[in-house]
C-alpha cells in the first residue's frame, strides 16, 4: 500500500469528470472554490481551508467543478495498492445525467 500526497489543480471552467475512487480519499482546499456534485444529486461547495473526504466505491461516484475564475488547488492525500489508479471514470448517475460536466483536468503531481 502506497501512501501518496498530491497537488490538483482545476483550471477555471473545467472538471474531474464524473469518478469514484477505490479508498477514501482526503483533500484540503488550498485556492479557489470547488463545487462537487455527489451521487445523490447533493451539491456541496469548498472553499479555501475547507477538508474533505471522498468515500470509497462505485456508489460514491461525484464530479468536482471550478465554477469560479481561479483555479481550484487542491492538496490530496489517499492510499491505494500499488499501481492502482488514483480515480475511476464513471457514468453520471441517474439524477445528475443533465449536469454539465465541462472539460477534464489533468492533476499536477509536485
Amino acid at each position: 500500500m502506497d501512501v501518496v500526497a498530491r497537488e490538483l489543480v482545476i483550471e477555471p471552467g473545467a472538471s474531474t469528470g464524473w469518478h469514484y475512487h477505490h479508498t477514501e480519499i482526503a483533500a484540503l482546499v488550498k485556492s479557489g472554490t470547488l463545487t462537487r456534485t455527489l451521487h445523490d444529486g447533493t451539491v456541496e461547495v469548498s472553499v479555501p481551508g475547507d477538508f474533505f473526504v471522498e468515500r470509497a466505491g462505485a456508489r460514491h461516484v461525484h464530479v468536482g467543478q471550478n465554477l469560479g475564475t481561479r483555479p481550484v488547488v487542491l492538496h490530496v492525500t489517499y492510499a491505494l495498492p500499488e499501481g492502482a489508479p488514483f480515480a475511476v471514470p464513471a457514468e453520471a448517475p441517474p439524477c445528475c445525467r443533465a449536469a454539465q460536466t465541462r472539460r477534464r483536468i489533468s492533476p499536477r503531481t509536485r
